[in-house]
């Protein structure tokens, strides 16, 4: 999850505020009633996602929200468990993909449909009719689909051409090519340049990992909801996934020093999420961003991000989340977000930002959904494939083996 600096004076000063309802067509509520909603979010004072909730407050359209930042996926989602347990569900919540049956069957979000079905059918229409699938959980739209992403390749070009290879570096790119490229970079740096430390990072978590199953041919949870963790396809893409790691060419650590690595420039090439382009193209250093290696003919790559997702049971603040999601919806506030450097899922013209070609061609070739565990218990089923990948990574048995006991620990969790 990128933190990307944003002024909040920026937007307010712009002008973008005062005229964002008029210019999207949007109506315009009294200010004598206010109501007051509270977004729980994965994103602090200093980002675009609060630049879009300051607008909307500046418009003065009756509704005033706040923006509280809940930690990550998993952090906002357990928070969110224990105060809907108390009785205090968040109006709106910043929601992971991968929590979508959690979502609606666990935590009880909305279908939006039934709080205003014409402002929500309005209200949708602003998004591409590829992705609103991703939000209908149950035959039920749950959300906005906010924000995607997809996993690419990013390399420090500064460490490429200290290691000799050769500059001119394909978009589309390969497993073993890559690995080739990996080794290269070891042979000409480890112990001999200052900052190397080592030569990639796959991302040691359960989004990366699904990427190179799929690659192989195989699923987590098939198109019918099955789970096939135990498929010769997922064992061959765990494989591939895991042997740089069992070569010493990666050392697996968790997001933030693999984040902390790269910028430091201790990482010559990390494979991590498409939204950290802003974070990218301010380095001092030059950054490529390509695709995700590929494994065979094709590539089949996941997605990731979240949805906002109304959770409130209170009818007036119900209505009042509308009105939000009404402003995040159309292009002045598309166009605030944009700077958050995920990929557009808006029907507007908003201009890409520099490196995301790569994940633009993955969204142009079809994007399925992070994986989105079922059942009461999924969250515990996304910890327990994690602490597998890890397994796996150390080698503490044949990956086979690995996937038929993951299997076996998952399978009653999402039931």
């Amino acid at each position: 999850m990128p933190s990307t600096s944003f002024s909040r004076r920026a937007i307010l000063g712009s002008g973008i505020a005062a005229g964002a309802f008029a210019a999207a067509g949007l109506p315009v509520r009294a200010q004598s009633s206010n109501a007051t909603i509270t977004i729980s979010s994965v994103w602090g004072n200093d980002s675009p996602f609060q630049g879009v909730v300051d607008a909307f407050n500046a418009a003065g359209l009756g509704v005033t929200a706040t923006n509280r930042f809940d930690g990550n996926y998993e952090e906002s989602t357990a928070k969110a468990v224990t105060s809907i347990a108390a009785g205090r569900a968040p109006d709106l919540m910043v929601t992971g993909w991968k929590f979508g049956y959690f979502a609606k069957r666990t935590l009880g979000a909305r279908d939006l449909r039934s709080i205003d079905e014409a402002r929500v059918n309005a209200i949708i229409g602003n998004f591409q009719p590829s992705v609103r699938p991703l939000v209908t959980i149950d035959d039920a739209l749950i959300g906005l689909p906010w924000a995607m992403s997809t996993p690419v390749t990013w390399i420090n070009r500064d460490l490429w051409r200290a290691a000799g290879l050769n500059d001119d570096i394909p978009m589309d790119v390969t497993h073993d090519w890559l690995m080739e490229q990996a080794a290269a970079i070891d042979a000409a740096l480890k112990g001999k340049h200052a900052s190397y430390a080592s030569a990639l990072d796959l991302s040691n978590n359960e989004w990366t990992s699904q990427a190179y199953i799929q690659n192989a041919g195989g699923w987590l949870l098939d198109p019918n909801g099955t789970l096939a963790l135990d498929s010769a396809e997922a064992a061959a893409g765990m494989t591939a996934f895991a042997d740089p790691a069992w070569r010493g060419l990666w050392m697996p650590v968790d997001g933030k020093a693999q984040l902390n690595a790269f910028t430091s420039q201790a990482l010559a090439i990390t494979t991590t999420s498409s939204a950290y382009a802003p974070l990218m193209n301010k380095q001092s250093f030059d950054i490529v961003a390509r695709q995700f290696p590929r494994l065979g003919n094709a590539r089949r790559m996941n997605s990731g991000g979240n949805f906002l997702a109304v959770y409130t049971p209170n009818a007036e603040k119900a209505q009042a989340a509308l009105t939000f999601l009404e402003f995040a919806a159309s292009k002045a506030g598309q166009e605030i977000w944009s700077k958050v450097g995920y990929l557009n899922t808006s029907v507007h013209d908003i201009a890409a930002m520099a490196n995301q070609e790569a994940a633009s061609a993955q969204l142009a070739e079809g994007l399925t959904a992070e994986t989105i565990w079922p059942g009461a218990r999924g969250l515990e089923a996304q910890t327990v494939w994690r602490q597998w990948v890890g397994r796996i990574l150390e080698r503490q048995m044949p990956v086979a083996e690995a996937l038929t006991r993951a299997k076996a620990d998952i399978a009653p969790l999402i039931v």
